[in-house]
């Protein structure tokens, strides 16, 4: 699907004085399910009863601005509660016919892997895992779980991305940061993200390949290289991506990445850029690419 847009319209508003109330309302939910809690470094809130999980703190704030106020109660109930049915509530994956259906691959931070999940590297920064996808809650799969299925590997992960295909494409916004042209791809999902893998089918991506973000799990920004805008015209995308990606990143949910990607015949390079006073600098093999591109132009 594709459409116009303006980036404002997709930018959540501030939230204000939310880190009490919130913190407030995750005690209250948890003792009411039998849990003790407490905040431990990280932003993170541990509940210890039955089980000892963690609740994001960061996330739920990034999810409570997407909400009115006087909603937060629910929200962070449906939350907590969701998190530890998880837990308390396993699902019976041994059945891989039955299973196999609910798979999905799902993009998250590096730092999520804890060692035990079925997870392989996607990006510089970023992994993609196995997940089971209910009506409730989408929790990750361990390795021990995959390796009792018939199908495991890359094969498993071909199926889970076929899976999120077969859920349908994302919303497409033809849209413009400071006057350049930006593919903004976006939906209600947890899988936004591994639609990267096909990014091809959405945008007209040329031998150069495209400037690419995704600062959270819904969201996709990419911008085409094009010989004809020049190197000032690339650099200028990346300027704009870059703050764009980092801003979005902060104002989550479900944030994965700050950085801009060089995409590349489905390959992700990370961009490791920095700033010179205001001036954005890109590193030296992506601006001898910028320097033939002036050159063709």
């Amino acid at each position: 699907m594709r459409s116009e847009k303006g980036w404002g319209s997709m930018r959540g508003g501030a939230l204000n004085g939310a880190d009490g109330a919130l913190d407030s309302l995750v005690v209250l939910v948890a003792e009411n399910l039998g849990y003790a809690c407490r905040r431990v470094p990280g932003d993170v809130m541990l509940l210890e009863g039955a089980n000892r999980l963690h609740v994001s703190m960061r996330n739920l704030r990034q999810l409570a601005r997407l909400v009115p106020r006087d909603d937060w109660p629910a929200l962070v109930s449906d939350h907590v509660t969701t998190i530890v049915t998880a837990i308390e509530e396993p699902l019976d994956l041994s059945d891989f016919e039955l299973a196999q259906h609910l798979l999905r691959t799902r993009i998250y931070p590096a730092e999520a892997d804890n060692g035990v999940l079925a997870a392989r590297p996607f990006a510089p920064g970023l992994i993609e895992a196995v997940v089971v996808d209910t009506p409730t809650t989408v929790r990750t799969v361990t390795v021990e779980e995959m390796d009792g299925w018939p199908v495991s590997g890359d094969a498993l992960f071909m199926l889970g991305r076929a899976n999120v295909r077969a859920d349908g494409p994302l919303q497409v916004d033809d849209s413009e940061l400071g006057g350049v042209p930006v593919a903004v791809l976006h939906g209600w999902s947890f899988y936004t993200a591994t639609h990267l893998a096909w990014l091809e089918e959405y945008v007209d991506i040329g031998p150069y390949g495209a400037l690419v973000a995704a600062p959270s799990r819904g969201l996709i920004m990419a911008h085409a290289i094009r010989p004809r805008a020049g190197y000032r015209g690339t650099v200028e995308a990346a300027r704009e991506l870059q703050a764009q990606a980092h801003q979005a990143y902060e104002d989550g949910p479900g944030s994965l990445s700050p950085h801009l990607f060089w995409w590349r015949t489905g390959e992700l390079t990370l961009l490791e850029t920095r700033y010179d006073g205001d001036a954005l600098v890109l590193p030296r093999d992506f601006l001898q690419v910028l320097t033939t591109l002036t050159a063709e132009s």
